[in-house]
């Protein structure tokens, strides 16, 4: 899709989930995300199972707010409102992170160039090399751990590990100032320059982006008047279904789906034409 849609989109989505507060608006998030990431070929939620069950774990393990005490432990309470609400906050974590690597392969460096190349050069210059460096850096710590497993004395032992973590970091740092160096000799950023993009502004185009500005929209004004409300503090509230609710629900959950219903939708059509 245009670089325009794609950009806003996932700012959209991540901003509602970053600032969720209520159970029923992360599990949709969350199950949008897990639904698009497996149709998109990438890792599947049980990637970041771990990192719910931790945040769960922590919260529960070192907040002892609430009224329903589920056992104690010397003169220790640990309640349920704590477990509750370090599970809100372990599927906003995992909900974002599935959302972000979504975003590494639908916005990649080229569309961030696109966006940011001609208004803000510096800024477009940045995003496109973190793109590009992210996944550079997990394949090359990935490959330092590899070679640290090789060596007797420090094999799967943390001090192995974070030596591969220092040298995957001083590494990548090289070689970011090297791009940058290399753009700036290249000129990068001195002067409007022109740009070759596939990218055209269509009408399916501004259709998408409309109903991306409508649905995310919609959603943050229904958050601001009070849409969604839910306390973990000092005991758990009623999920509420009032129409201001409901509406965030349902506006919320069509934006979470729409991407993968393009996905099925393309994979329809082009099963048919194969046929």
């Amino acid at each position: 899709m245009h670089p325009a849609v794609c950009f806003l989109y996932l700012l959209a989505v991540i901003g509602v989930t970053a600032f969720a507060g209520d159970p029923v608006t992360v599990l949709i998030s969350l199950t949008g995300a897990a639904l698009l990431s497996v149709l998109s070929g990438g890792a599947g939620a049980g990637a970041y199972v771990g990192i719910a069950a931790a945040a769960a774990l922590a919260n529960f393990l070192f907040v002892h707010n609430g009224e329903t005490v589920l056992f104690f432990v010397g003169n220790t309470a640990f309640t349920l409102e704590a477990l509750a609400y370090g599970g809100l906050i372990g599927a906003v974590l995992a909900a974002v992170c599935l959302w972000g690597s979504c975003a590494v392969r639908f916005v990649t460096s080229d569309k961030y160039i696109w966006l940011f190349g001609r208004i803000l050069p510096a800024a477009g210059l940045v995003l496109s090399c973190a793109v590009r460096f992210i996944p550079m850096f997990v394949r090359r710590t990935r490959e330092f751990i590899a070679v640290q497993e090789n060596s007797a004395p420090s094999r799967g032992t943390i001090s192995g590990y974070l030596r591969a973590f220092s040298a995957s970091v001083g590494y990548s740092a090289e070689q970011a100032m090297d791009s940058a160096l290399s753009m700036r000799a290249r000129g990068y950023g001195t002067s409007r320059r022109s740009s070759y993009s596939l990218y055209r502004f269509t009408l399916w185009t501004a259709a998408a982006l409309a109903l991306v500005v409508l649905l995310g929209g919609t959603c943050a004004a229904l958050a601001a008047v009070g849409a969604g409300e839910f306390y973990f503090y000092p005991a758990l509230s009623q999920l509420r279904f009032r129409p201001v609710d409901t509406a965030l629900y349902c506006g919320f959950g069509a934006l979470c789906l729409l991407p993968s219903a393009v996905i099925l939708r393309e994979n329809i059509r082009l099963k048919r034409s194969r046929k």
